[in-house]
Formats: C-alpha cells, sequence, structure tokens
C-alpha cells in the first residue's frame, strides 16, 4: 500500500462520525488486499424500496453504509449479519438493522433518534444478557467501525482466538500495545469493555460475562506474525473461535 496503515493511529481517529468511519473501513478493505467498489453497496432503488415498505427515511449514516459496503461480505457479515434492505424490520421501538446468525440478538436503531444523521445503536435478544433494548454504540458509525473489526472481517487466517483473563494481563497489555477509546457503550459492569490495537493486531477484553471472574480476551490479527507476537506477550491456553 502506498500509506502506512496502523490500528493504534487509524482506529481512534474513525470514531469521529460517518465521513471518518467510511474512511477507515475503505483503508482497511484495502489493507486486507480487497479495496471497495463502485458494486460493493446496495442501489439507491433498494433503499428507497425499503423506506416505502417501512414508512420512515432511514438515518443517512446508515444509507451511506448500505450504499457504500453493504454487499461487502468480509467486512459486515460475520457472527452479526446485516440485515439487506428488503429485511429491515422496526418494532414499536427500534429498526433492526443487524442479527446475530442464529437471532439470539438483534442490533437496532431507536425510532426517536431515526432522524438524527447518526443516532446510537442499542441491542437486544432472548438471552438473559439482553433482556429489552440497552445502549449498544454511541452512534451507529462507531457500531459499524466495531462490526468491521469484531466481525468476520478480522478473523481469516489469523484472527479469532480468545481465552480467560489472567490477572497478569492488565499490566502486559498496557506494556504492548495502545489503549484506544471504546467501541461500544458501557453495559453491565463499569468498564465492562476495553480496546487495545497494536500496530495489525487489536485485543477486546470483555468483563461483562459475570460467569467468568476476569472476563475474557478477544484477538483480532492481520497478519500471522501479529498472532504470533501477541499469543506470545499474553501467554495463556488460547483457543480459536472461528466458525464460519
Amino acid at each position: 500500500m502506498p500509506e502506512a496503515f496502523d490500528l493504534r493511529v487509524e482506529l481512534p481517529a474513525a470514531l469521529s462520525g460517518p465521513a471518518a468511519a467510511w474512511r477507515f473501513i475503505e483503508r482497511f478493505a484495502a489493507r486486507l488486499g480487497t479495496p471497495v467498489g463502485p458494486d460493493d453497496g446496495f442501489p439507491e432503488a433498494d433503499l428507497a424500496a425499503a423506506e416505502l415498505r417501512l414508512g420512515l427515511r432511514l438515518p443517512q449514516a446508515m444509507r451511506e453504509l448500505y450504499g457504500r459496503f453493504g454487499r461487502r461480505y468480509d467486512l459486515l457479515y460475520g457472527s452479526r449479519l446485516l440485515l439487506p434492505p428488503e429485511e429491515l424490520e422496526a418494532d414499536d421501538a427500534a429498526l433492526i438493522w443487524q442479527a446475530e446468525k442464529f437471532w439470539l440478538y438483534q442490533v437496532a436503531v431507536p425510532l426517536d433518534r431515526i432522524a438524527e444523521t447518526d443516532p446510537p445503536v442499542l441491542i437486544d435478544g432472548s438471552s438473559q444478557a439482553y433482556d429489552d433494548w440497552e445502549p449498544f454504540a454511541d452512534r451507529f458509525s462507531t457500531a459499524c467501525v466495531e462490526t468491521v473489526m469484531s466481525e468476520n472481517s478480522l478473523c481469516g487466517d489469523w484472527g479469532g482466538w480468545r481465552r480467560e483473563c489472567l490477572a497478569s494481563d492488565a499490566a502486559r497489555l498496557e506494556q504492548s500495545l495502545t489503549l484506544i477509546p471504546p467501541l461500544l457503550s458501557p453495559g453491565g459492569r463499569d468498564d465492562a469493555h476495553r480496546w487495545y490495537a497494536g500496530a495489525d493486531v487489536l485485543v477486546h477484553e470483555d468483563r461483562s460475562d459475570e460467569e467468568s471472574e476476569l472476563g475474557w480476551l478477544y484477538v483480532r490479527a492481520l497478519t500471522r506474525e501479529a498472532l504470533d507476537g501477541i499469543r506470545a506477550a499474553l501467554p495463556g491456553p488460547w483457543t480459536e473461535t472461528v466458525d464460519h
């Protein structure tokens, strides 16, 4: 690539709004070797038909995501699926635009914020973790960045590893990686989610699981070298989590 790509720099910059988020996704796709093309989004006619069916105007950031990247299965489809325009669904409170692949939970935009350019995002589901709509991300564009980071796009051959946290991890994370701004709204416990980045690796520290004393670490790496490096810096019983 003509420009260096470094998650420690790119990720914080991506969280300032839609334009920054779309630039990040484009640069990230190019870093993976599959640049975004003119046919990677849904056509305007599909979005207009969805709006007519639903009787509402989609938020501008949602329209831009679908129009630019909606057909990029390597970026936006993993354990959570981006619903195509014809399957967008609204209930009394929210417009659902993502669903866990077994429909255990959904991700949505609140209807009372639907007119905003970059509205917040909610999560809901049938599991004990999500009994009602609750905050998921402060901005729609941030939720899109989080999807690209934590879903199928970063798994491939190198990502998709996890293990339970160890007491020694906190110091090692601070020594080896850079703490970046949160990608998700706080939920459950205070500071339940923290995100750390290296040049080619992302580590998600998730302490929202009450059955785990210290929580879980999830690793996504862009290269074999980055994966080997983070596993050496954070030794322990890592398990591959890729299942798609």
